[in-house]
């Protein structure tokens, strides 16, 4: 008995034992996984996610999630605790840290600035995911299955029992799933099954979309949650991101019932659409955003409303200048989810008022007034992860090799003003202040970042000229395993100078998500002011071309002496003809996806110039996000 004491006592120790520090939730980006860690209490709410990653993407949209701990299946014998993603919050911003095999704490993304997405693609081998079963069909394969999913109202996720799967009768048999959190009440690991969550969040869904919000509107039917907005896009907003909102009422200022105004109901019904509408004065009632087929926007909330005050648990009080500086406080203090200005008729003290920082358990003001002078609004946090890039951009020339204003806002010049000023290589925008490029563009140039000027916004070389405006280069970042183009690792950062002012003629592209490489672009373009031919010049007006994408084996059989690795890709013609070339390195190899155009690639090399049999070869950008974010969040 001694012995067996004994032993768990030091089971116990190597399992979990107190370390010295403690999480501490900071104003900057922290993208870092902790392996082995466990952040100790703080738990708003459990669920279970299949991997650490996306337990950080919930977190970043739950309304109240700072942290975030997650139980793999090694962290304990008690299988209803696998893949436990425990949402956490603290009031002092900080909580105890233990050591736990197997599980995997972070942060939340609420403080970064990069695109996050609640689009899902990824298919686990031998996950089954629990919900509730409320349809079953034959699939020929697990794709069909997701398609089911992605195209019926209510799934959020679906289980396939695959053709080797134990039981004959369940072959095939694809099980469309749902809960009340959007996420499995457990995960079990199961031979034979491959289950993953609905792509409504990836706007691939065929269901209808209906944007409009329909006056003095009520929708009739079950309500699944009620809270209080300002307006009814707000409403809209929030239904889109709820996971069993398929509709919405929203009851203005002016509802006669004084409890009930600014309340917004949130709906759904068996049929998926709404069973009755009723013609009340007041009211307003639209659709859940989520079948678009669009890039679904971050949950944000940009609007300020005079006159209105946002009651909810006060977190602090300032004194500030104007609701803009409030705004920003919000923005800038984690646990803040919007607030009220009050502005202040005293003329000593010059013209200060009352900044109010608050929250509540679901993100929304626990009660909207009217008519006391405040001014408020939501954080806008979120916001910052709304890229720009997300703004649909469609080519206004189809065929043709000359590109016109606008047409690829994201596409720089960069050049060299040493011995003389020339046109050095092309790049992305990919955010304020920063630009992607290649590696070998900057071979010689890491410490001379004087001799650069970014050029933004433009398509003709001779509209460059003394007084053209450019952005200085401030730093270069280079993939520290660099060497050359063709061994790979051929990405380099420039930080600019001075934040770009985001216009139609310059504004950032989308960066691909992790893990994106298995999506099949058709629309991909290269674009660049590089030589037409082998022995050609620096062309005047940008350039672009179509490219098919390539394998990796059939870019490999072109390049027998060299290694095409997973982290290239390869584009161009087998009849060679049109390609990338002298000039166009670093620029953008960018493809179009449901309306979103993603940099998939970066020029880096290739034998020649469209030499036919020898396609352009391609930094593959999904394989450096992480990379990215670390260096641009820092």
């Amino acid at each position: 008995m001694l012995h067996v004491s004994l032993f768990r006592m030091i089971w116990l120790y190597r399992m979990i034992h107190f370390t010295v520090f403690f999480a501490l939730v900071s104003n900057e980006c922290m993208i870092q996984l902790y392996n082995d860690k466990y952040f100790q209490g703080g738990d708003v709410a459990t669920i279970f996610t299949p991997t650490a990653k996306h337990c950080q993407i919930v977190c970043t949209y739950h309304p109240r999630c700072l942290l975030f701990s997650f139980l793999s299946s090694r962290s304990t014998k008690d299988t209803s605790k696998w893949f436990a993603c425990l949402l956490k919050d603290s009031v002092t911003e900080t909580l105890p840290t233990v050591n736990m095999t197997g599980a995997i704490s972070g942060y939340s993304f609420k403080q970064c600035q990069h695109q996050i997405s609640a689009c899902h693609t990824d298919i686990y081998m031998g996950f089954d995911m629990r919900g509730m079963n409320y349809k079953s069909f034959v699939t020929m394969n697990v794709q069909e299955c997701e398609d089911r999913c992605t195209n019926d109202a209510h799934c959020h996720f679906f289980t396939y029992a695959t053709q080797t799967f134990h039981s004959e009768a369940h072959r095939k048999v694809c099980l469309l799933k749902y809960t009340t959190t959007g996420f499995p009440t457990k995960i079990e690991l199961r031979e034979n099954v491959v289950s993953g969550f609905s792509l409504k969040s990836c706007a691939v869904s065929k269901m209808a979309c209906i944007r409009d919000i329909f006056p003095n509107t009520i929708f009739a039917d079950l309500n699944e949650d009620r809270l209080f907005t300002p307006d009814p896009w707000v409403c809209q907003s929030i239904c889109t991101h709820h996971p069993n909102c398929l509709f919405f009422t929203f009851l203005s200022k002016n509802w006669p019932t004084e409890s009930q105004r600014n309340l917004c109901l949130l709906k759904t019904s068996q049929s998926g659409i709404p069973s009755t509408r009723i013609t009340r004065e007041n009211a307003f009632s639209g659709f859940s955003l989520l079948n678009c087929r669009h890039s679904v926007p971050v949950l944000c909330h940009g609007s300020v409303y005079s006159n209105t005050d946002f009651l909810g648990e006060e977190l602090d009080i300032f004194e500030v200048k104007d609701h803009t500086t409030c705004q920003e406080r919000c923005t800038d203090t984690i646990r803040c989810q919007f607030f009220t200005y009050s502005p202040s008729g005293e003329t000593y003290n010059k013209g200060k008022g009352k900044c109010y920082l608050k929250m509540s358990s679901n993100g929304s003001p626990i009660k909207i007034l009217h008519g006391r002078g405040g001014v408020s609004g939501y954080t806008l946090r979120l916001c910052k992860m709304e890229n720009a890039c997300t703004n649909k951009i469609k080519a206004k020339i189809v065929g043709g090799t000359n590109s016109v204003l606008a047409e690829w806002p994201w596409q720089i010049s960069l050049h060299v003003t040493f011995p003389i000023q020339k046109h050095l290589c092309g790049g992305s925008i990919i955010g304020k202040q920063w630009i992607l490029t290649a590696a070998h563009c900057l071979e010689g140039l890491e410490g001379a970042t004087k001799l650069l000027r970014v050029y933004a916004g433009i398509v003709n070389q001779s509209q460059i000229h003394r007084n053209t405006p450019f952005f200085r280069v401030q730093e270069i970042i280079i993939h520290e395993k660099y060497e050359m183009a063709n061994h790979g690792y051929d990405i380099a950062l420039l930080k600019v100078e001075v934040p770009i002012n985001y216009t139609t003629l310059q504004k950032p592209i989308c960066l691909p998500s992790k893990g994106d490489g298995k999506i099949t672009y058709t629309n991909c373009w290269v674009t660049g002011w590089g030589y037409t031919k082998e022995r050609g010049k620096i062309q005047d007006t940008l350039q672009k071309i179509f490219v098919p994408l390539i394998t990796d084996e059939d870019c490999q059989m072109s390049y027998r002496e060299h290694k095409i690795t997973n982290k290239m890709i390869c584009a161009g013609y087998e009849e060679g003809k049109k390609d990338a070339c002298k000039g166009d390195s670093g620029g953008p190899l960018s493809c179009q996806q449901n309306g979103i155009w993603h940099l998939v690639g970066i020029t880096s090399w290739g034998e020649g110039c469209a030499r036919p049999g020898h396609p352009g070869v391609y930094t593959k950008v999904d394989e450096y996000v992480d990379w990215i974010l670390k260096n641009t969040s820092t």
